[in-house]
């Protein structure tokens, strides 16, 4: 299930939640499943996020190193 490009504390949250329905007692088999299979696609949405990120801050540090030398 592929959702649109949102900001990572949106991202965030959406897995706050997701890991506090599943640990709900009441929460049923399939739910679970289901519950579990978006909070992985929410990780690995954060985790691409976050190397973007770094790749990021990466150029701009080598762009201001090589103005200053």
């Amino acid at each position: 299930m592929a959702t649109k490009k949102t900001d990572y504390k949106v991202l965030s949250t959406e897995l706050d939640e997701v890991l506090s329905r599943l640990q709900s007692p009441d929460l049923g088999v399939d739910e679970a499943v289901k519950a579990y299979e978006r909070g992985m696609e929410i990780a690995k949405e954060l985790e691409t996020y976050l190397k973007k990120a770094k790749n990021t801050v990466t150029k701009i540090q080598a762009d201001w190193e090589s103005r200053a030398a």
